[in-house]
């Protein structure tokens, strides 16, 4: 029995080392999974699934040696969204150049422009600035501004942008906290939790993460098929954006946000600090005058925001004016729909820049010492915080002192031009015309036509009672409907005053396609071939040395080179004469015009050399035969 006993341990000992797996099993275990999912990333990607979000990347054969904000990248934020707004275009090199000075701006729609063009940005118009006061350097102004997106975006933007090296960081951001793209108010939410959205965030970089919410997305919308799409199809982003969330001032809703601006911010910071870019902060503004709260609700704490507006309007009517200040700013504290940043957003911007020592421009403070009483309205806005023209310029300036304050500033020797000087310039030449006015009114008139400005399912009576009455009322409608892209436009309305023989009207327009799509040399080479047939060769200049700069080609050198012949420049006509012919040998004006410039720079061998060519390809042109016997004749003498 004993030995049974002895003989039935024996084999379980046995039999429980041999079951024992090895340890390079627990291995292979582990790696199956994770071997699954690499090779389910990169099936994917080989076969071009979903998006790229490559933050910046290179968006045309036009242009291998440019990046771009990638058109794709908003998606990352609007999943499921019905419109998504566009990444702006504009381009940096690739490689950075020696001279350069490069700024990227970060911020939302405010940033971005809205309702205008992006000409009318204030990173554009600091760009252009920079441009005039330094025109030795590569400015490059970068704007990242893209409607309803908040620091969850920027924050996500933050390492792909330093790594482009940047001069300087400009941030103007913090409104759309709550309801901006995965804000805590937002219909694109993913909860409240800043470690679990920016790990989110990282982790849609994967093509198996958008696989896995595309097939979410599809079991979800499968049970769902009776819900049934809004019929508002013209329904604005700001109104998807709002769900209804109604987030009442002092709420746990509230603070979330303040928590979520301000540990996103820090977070921005820090990443900038470590990479010893400098960085300024402005403190946001909008308009606390004219803009009554889109909703009030009234709690145990706080009066409604209505009351309190109606109490601000009766003070300013009586002429209390502090007190009147202090209510508005009050109204829109308690307004419950927070498209307007409360106070809270200031004093955390004011706040992370005095704990990093970064600089901060109070933007709020210069709008509302330029707003009577003190009370921003629409005098330098058009709705409830966008700015208009006046108040994009005034934050352009206001960033551009607190450089020069600073001493970040272009490297390069500055033009001898006084700051009135420079600003009177650039108003005179300010690339926007009565199409991009007319295009901006649309939007505006869209946007506060619809819900929250007027009750949800009002019809727009603004766009509805909308009279056109001109061409450019015609074609910006037909722009609006999307019948005709932006530059087309433009384009068709040059041609109209073209035909009217209204040049300076031309000009402009083709001056506003230029500013606004600086790389495409279709508009350069449009506006300089009209200029120089109608004998305005001064003018066509610029646009050739430009266009020169961005794309050096026959086109460019031959005309350069002919212009400042014909403006008895011949030493600086031949360097771009002597560049066409390496181009384009095959023709014989081009030699007549390099056998003039060298005979002016008293090189006559080569202007003989030049005639021989150029009759060559054409033996019966009068004029470069009656010259080459003339330098001959000279010659032997």
């Amino acid at each position: 029995m004993k030995k049974k006993t002895l003989e039935g341990q024996q084999y379980s000992e046995t039999n429980s080392k041999q079951k024992k797996p090895p340890k390079w099993f627990y291995i292979v275990l582990f790696l199956i999974p994770v071997l699954f999912f690499v090779l389910l990333e990169l099936g994917l990607r080989i076969f071009n699934y979903g998006h790229d979000f490559t933050v910046f990347k290179v968006v045309t054969d036009y242009h291998p040696d440019k990046l771009f904000l990638n058109p794709e990248i908003p998606y990352k934020y609007f999943y499921g969204t019905r419109s998504v707004p566009s990444a702006l275009p504009d381009g940096f090199d690739r490689e950075k150049k020696p001279n350069a000075f490069r700024v990227f701006v970060l911020g939302g729609s405010s940033t971005a422009g809205w309702p205008y063009v992006p000409n009318a940005s204030f990173p554009r118009q600091l760009k252009r600035k920079l441009e005039l006061l330094y025109p030795e350097n590569n400015i490059e102004v970068i704007n990242l501004g893209i409607s309803a997106i908040n620091s969850y975006t920027l924050r996500d933007f933050v390492p792909a942008l330093l790594e482009q090296k940047p001069d300087l960081v400009l941030i103007y951001a913090g409104h759309n906290e709550y309801y901006g793209a995965l804000g805590v108010g937002s219909t694109v939410s993913i909860g409240s939790s800043r470690f679990l959205v920016n790990l989110y965030l990282w982790l849609y970089n994967l093509k198996t993460t958008q696989l896995l919410r595309d097939a979410i997305s599809w079991v979800y919308n499968l049970f769902n098929r009776t819900e049934k799409v809004s019929e508002a199809s013209n329904e604005t982003l700001m109104s998807q954006m709002i769900g209804n969330s109604l987030i009442t001032y002092d709420s746990d809703e509230y603070w979330a946000g303040i928590k979520q601006f301000e540990g996103n911010l820090r977070d921005i910071i820090e990443m900038i600090r470590d990479k010893n870019v400098p960085v300024i902060l402005g403190k946001l503004t909008c308009n606390l005058r004219d803009q009554k709260p889109f909703v009030s609700v009234k709690t145990e704490k706080y009066p409604s925001a209505e009351e309190v507006f109606n109490k601000a309007n009766e003070e300013l009517n009586n002429g209390n004016i502090e007190e009147a200040k202090k209510l508005f700013l009050l109204a829109k504290e308690y307004d419950a729909l927070r498209f307007r940043a409360p106070q809270k957003i200031n004093d955390v911007i004011s706040e992370i820049g005095k704990k990093y020592n970064v600089p901060v421009v109070d933007i709020d403070s210069v709008f509302r010492k330029l707003s009577p009483n003190e009370l921003v309205g629409y005098n330098l806005t058009v709705d409830h915080l966008h700015p208009n023209i006046d108040g994009y310029r005034l934050i352009a300036q206001t960033f551009y002192d607190k450089m020069k304050i600073i001493n970040i500033l272009p490297k390069g020797e500055r033009a001898e031009l006084s700051e009135e000087k420079a600003d009177s310039i650039l108003k005179a030449n300010f690339p926007f015309t009565a199409l991009d006015s007319t295009l901006a009114n649309f939007s505006i008139i869209v946007l506060t036509g619809q819900y929250p400005f007027v009750p949800k399912g009002t019809p727009n009576y603004k766009m509805l009672n909308y009279k056109m009455s001109t061409i450019v009322d015609t074609i910006a409608a037909a722009t609006f409907n999307k019948q005709y892209k932006w530059e087309t436009a433009h384009s068709k309305l040059a041609e109209y005053y073209l035909n009217r023989n209204e040049i300076d009207k031309f000009v402009r327009e083709m001056d506003a396609i230029i500013a606004e799509r600086p790389y495409y040399d279709v508009p350069y080479k449009t506006v300089s071939a009209f200029l120089i047939d109608k004998g305005y060769l001064e003018k066509a200049i610029p646009y050739l040395k430009k266009l020169d700069k961005i794309k050096s080609d026959f086109f460019t050198n031959k005309w350069l080179g002919q212009v400042y012949l014909k403006l008895n420049d011949a030493k600086t006509s031949l360097p771009y004469l002597q560049k066409a012919v390496q181009y384009k040998e095959a023709d014989y004006q081009l030699w007549y015009n390099l056998a003039g410039a060298y005979y002016l720079n008293g090189n006559v061998d080569l202007a003989i050399t030049s005639l021989e060519r150029s009759l060559q390809l054409n033996p019966k042109n009068p004029l470069a035969n009656n010259f080459y016997n003339q330098i001959k004749g000279l010659k032997q003498n």
